[in-house]
């Protein structure tokens, strides 16, 4: 072979190695996303503006593929709610934005198949408040907004003791006025906490207590401080937990309070919020955490919030 020609070859061979390298780092990358579905299209908070924040988040750290199922509006026909149809099974995870109309029964028949063959939910904020007076959902939930005499009710006491109320006794599921607040660690061997600060500040935001229901199989993950200065119980109250359920397992996040005519920063511009979400949905799913903790996240007494231009 000439000169010239060994050359040309030399190049072309690099060149296809080169491509090769790169399309094959790209499909184990892409063997590598979690498939996230979003449930919403009903809620007493700002789903219109939530969902598609949601949707950023996670797409934003090439960790997931994201798709989005919309239920139909309330009041669309019962044909309409019969043909919505999600198709749990073909995710990884199925994050819920969704407090609204009871599903249909084979939905929900699908929807428990999911999670007890082994799927993986993350519940934000209001969509713990849903479907009231379905048992098995109630029961992987854990803890609902809910009255004193729908379910048990979990705190931990002034010496950090977990606390099990009596459904019948003491307050139900409410809130104070919102206001930023410390969220404290309670489980730093989880991978989502393991490195992040033991208490940290989140901003302006509703502060969930007296959640209720069956309580069983609990693990508390992260509390707050509910202060009566601020209509709260003056307990520490559960903010992030989780629940095996079958082979699968639910995670509930209660912060996360999005209203309709809320100004930034909300709790989705929280640099805390947001990464312990992303978090979330991808230990639910794989029991690891790969996402880093950012630079600015918050401190003990100081909040981070993401530019407002970052939506």
């Amino acid at each position: 072979m000439k000169p010239r020609s060994a050359m040309i070859f030399l190049k072309s061979l690099i060149t296809a190695s080169l491509v090769s390298l790169v399309f094959s780092g790209t499909a184990a990358f892409a063997a590598d996303r979690l498939s996230v579905l979003i449930v919403t299209g009903q809620n007493n908070h700002d789903w219109v503006r939530s969902t598609p924040i949601i949707e950023r988040l996670l797409v934003e750290t090439g960790r997931f593929d994201v798709s989005v199922s919309t239920s139909p509006s309330k009041e669309a026909p019962e044909d309409a709610w019969n043909d919505w149809a999600p198709a749990f099974k073909n995710y990884d995870v199925v994050l819920s934005d969704y407090n609204g109309k009871m599903w249909s029964d084979p939905l929900k028949k699908d929807f428990v198949n999911y999670v007890s063959g082994g799927g993986h939910v993350v519940l934000v904020h209001a969509a713990n408040n849903a479907f009231s007076g379905w048992p098995e959902f109630e029961e992987m939930a854990g803890l609902l907004w809910r009255g004193a005499d729908q379910g048990d009710r979990l705190f931990l006491d002034e010496k950090l003791e977990p606390v099990r109320q009596p459904k019948g006794e003491g307050p139900g599921g409410g809130h104070g006025a919102g206001h930023s607040y410390p969220i404290a660690t309670r489980d730093d061997q989880n991978p989502i906490f393991k490195d992040l600060p033991k208490l940290w500040m989140h901003v302006s935001d509703e502060l969930y207590h007296a959640q209720r229901g069956p309580a069983k199989n609990v693990h508390i993950l992260a509390t707050a401080f509910s202060s009566k200065e601020k209509g709260g119980t003056g307990v520490h109250e559960p903010m992030i937990w989780w629940i095996p359920y079958g082979k699968g397992k639910v995670i509930t996040l209660v912060p996360g309070h999005l209203g309709t005519n809320d100004k930034y920063p909300t709790t989705y511009d929280c640099v805390g919020f947001r990464t312990v979400l992303q978090r979330s949905v991808e230990w639910v799913a794989t029991d690891k955490v790969t996402i880093p903790r950012p630079k600015n996240f918050p401190t003990t007494d100081t909040i981070s919030v993401v530019p407002e231009a970052v939506k």
